[in-house]
């Protein structure tokens, strides 16, 4: 309960706040923006960290959810610094967001190693949050062309309500956002009822990290691959091919008795679903165009999908047995199928 507690915590006030706070970037320096909000990063680590008790350590990690919003500025800077390429600028991104997902882990066992506790590890987040709060600060303005605070629009600035409206009125960027939404199922979910399938299966503990090894190396060796292909092979191309093995895979994962099968399956995914996220969210940035915190804020929207759905998931699980948690994954490349051949 303690756990759940916490997850919730986190997501309930990001899925309040990070959408008008989003919004409301437009109108102020975007580089002002992301180092107020990780400043609050910083700000909420630390206060974690010397969280006297539990309802303390939540209210901290409240304050931490919507100060990510930080990351999705600074995305959306960078690709709309080159709008022909952004498939490529979101495939180096997620490259380094997955490097990311490996090297935190690694510093945690290694304070661990060394004896330190979960405080320490909040104080060294706080730190190196602070540290790019004043990179983010003293950097120069990118050049992008969304509008925002210095921009030489005339007539005044849209409301943060007009704002959301024009995004939410935008077919194209629902779609890609939802479709988008739907590739979170092929990250984290899929590790967690990956797991739980090769356990059923029988097999080990080492095989079960082998398999997850093997989605992790495939993930990086796509996502390298895209970098490549990104500009050469047509997006629509990219996505439905991506999308049809990915689909084919996750039902060998299913079906399959073998977890040496499984970790087949497995690699498959990461290095061709593992595409899916870059390729759908280059393509909502691309639905409209130079306004990326406002895609950014659709996005923040969906928040509940990624919510429930591990939940749902978990209720199939438990009813109907693991192998159909893992066939309910094909919602995600279905849905981007459909995005690519509708949109």
């Amino acid at each position: 309960m303690t756990a759940g507690a916490m997850i919730v915590a986190f997501h309930s006030l990001a899925f309040l706040l990070e959408a008008p706070l989003l919004a409301w970037s437009e109108q102020v320096r975007a580089r002002w923006f992301s180092s107020a909000a990780l400043a609050a990063v910083a700000l909420s680590a630390l206060a974690a960290a010397i969280a006297p008790h539990g309802w303390s350590l939540l209210l901290a990690l409240a304050v931490y959810g919507p100060s990510g919003c930080a990351l999705s500025v600074a995305e959306g800077l960078l690709v709309e610094a080159e709008p022909d390429a952004r498939e490529r600028t979101m495939a180096r991104l997620s490259l380094a967001a997955n490097a990311g997902d490996l090297a935190v882990p690694l510093l945690l066992a290694m304070l661990s190693w060394w004896g330190l506790g979960w405080r320490v590890g909040f104080e060294v987040a706080g730190a190196f949050a602070a540290l790019l709060a004043i990179v983010h600060a003293t950097a120069p303005d990118l050049d992008c062309a969304s509008s925002g605070a210095g921009d030489d629009t005339e007539g005044p600035a849209p409301t943060i309500r007009e704002a959301l409206g024009l995004a939410l009125s935008t077919r194209p960027l629902l779609g890609w956002s939802l479709a988008c939404a739907m590739t979170g199922l092929l990250d984290e979910v899929l590790v967690a009822f990956s797991a739980v399938h090769l356990h059923a299966l029988g097999a080990t503990v080492g095989e079960r990290s082998w398999a997850l090894a093997s989605w992790v190396v495939g993930g990086f060796l796509g996502l390298a691959g895209l970098e490549r292909a990104a500009g050469r092979v047509s997006v629509r191309g990219l996505l439905v091919g991506a999308s049809a093995s990915t689909a084919v895979a996750v039902v060998v994962l299913a079906v399959t008795h073998s977890p040496h099968v499984g970790t087949g399956a497995l690699f498959l995914i990461g290095l061709t679903g593992g595409t899916l996220h870059p390729l759908t969210k280059a393509r909502a940035y691309a639905a409209l165009p130079h306004r990326p915190a406002l895609v950014n804020a659709v996005g923040s929207a969906l928040l509940p999908f990624d919510m429930a759905a591990p939940i749902v998931l978990g209720i199939v699980a438990a009813q109907a047995g693991s192998a159909w948690a893992i066939v309910g994954l094909l919602v995600a490349p279905a849905g981007v199928a459909l995005a690519a051949w509708r949109l």
